[in-house]
């Protein structure tokens, strides 16, 4: 879609051509009418009945260590630590399985993540920045990095 940003210069028309087997899909008509306030409402819609963001709030812990099996150890590790916080500070907060990433090897590292969901901001933000005292004092071999990411926005 970005490319068709580019398309046609100054007075010079442009045209875009896509290919789907989902053309009565509400963003391919929104694209025809040229529609964006169908679109955003249709996409709206989508995220309220998933419980994507805006309507939740995310955090993604990632690792990446040369080997997978220490990525995920790592995030399952973290995990556990967050089972040892006090449940009022857990409340409302989900922690979900560690997996690797779409992206699993980058260069010579072998990446992980752990994603981190709340229905409410504040709760996310009181559960991170009390499970952030733990991620540091976990042991981690050598070479393994880790970031939190809060508001991904890549999954």
């Amino acid at each position: 879609m970005q490319v068709g940003g580019r398309s046609g210069r100054a007075e010079l028309p442009g045209e875009v051509l896509i290919q789907t087997e989902y053309p009565d899909h509400p963003l391919y008509q929104a694209l025809i009418d040229h529609d964006y306030l169908r679109f955003a409402r249709s996409q709206l819609d989508e995220r309220r009945i998933a419980g994507f963001p805006p309507f939740s709030f995310q955090a993604m812990l990632r690792a990446e260590a040369r080997d997978m099996a220490q990525s995920l150890a790592f995030l399952a590790a973290a995990r556990s630590a967050a089972a040892m916080l006090p449940n009022s500070l857990a409340d409302g907060v989900t922690l979900y399985d560690p997996v690797p990433m779409r992206l699993q090897r980058l260069m010579t590292l072998e990446r992980g993540q752990l994603l981190v969901e709340s229905l409410s901001r504040p709760a996310l933000q009181a559960f991170l920045g009390q499970w952030m005292e733990q991620l540091y004092a976990l042991k981690t071999p050598a070479g393994l990095r880790w970031h939190l990411d809060v508001d991904p926005l890549e999954l």
